[in-house]
């Protein structure tokens, strides 16, 4: 591949990304660095646009889905109880949003520093809150 190819895709690249187009599949096609760059820029430009942020509510660290912004905050504990098959409901420490439900066993544990973290086979009071603002 000729430099002149590669700065003509890059620049064509810039431009249609400018456009909210997601180039992830054209990148592949080109080959070489190019498609490094492009895949890098096409992958920064989808994940910008989304929305959601976590927001200070009094004590508390939530996820806010449909606003946008910086993070006010940062939880104690990311993550979310995730709805499985068969009526499970495990914590999902990768993933923000709502619990989608809530599991019928388990506590917070309290552990070391700021630390709190899902228990699902003890029982009891919680020992701490994973959605309080780290300070």
């Amino acid at each position: 591949m000729t430099a002149g190819l590669v700065a003509y895709t890059a620049v064509a690249a810039l431009v249609v990304a400018g456009a909210d187009v997601n180039l992830t599949s054209a990148a592949r096609s080109i080959g070489s660095e190019a498609s490094l760059s492009l895949d890098a820029h096409s992958y920064g430009a989808a994940s910008s646009a989304q929305k959601g942020r976590y927001k200070t509510e009094g004590d508390n660290c939530v996820w806010v889905a449909n606003d946008g912004g910086p993070n006010q905050c940062t939880p104690v504990t990311r993550g979310r109880f995730k709805k499985g098959r068969n009526d499970s409901c495990t914590w999902d420490a990768n993933d923000s949003g709502a619990d989608q439900c809530k599991p019928p066993k388990g506590r917070w544990k309290k552990g070391s520093g700021d630390d709190c973290t899902w228990d699902a086979n003890d029982s009891g009071p919680n020992q701490c809150n994973p959605r309080r603002a780290r300070k």
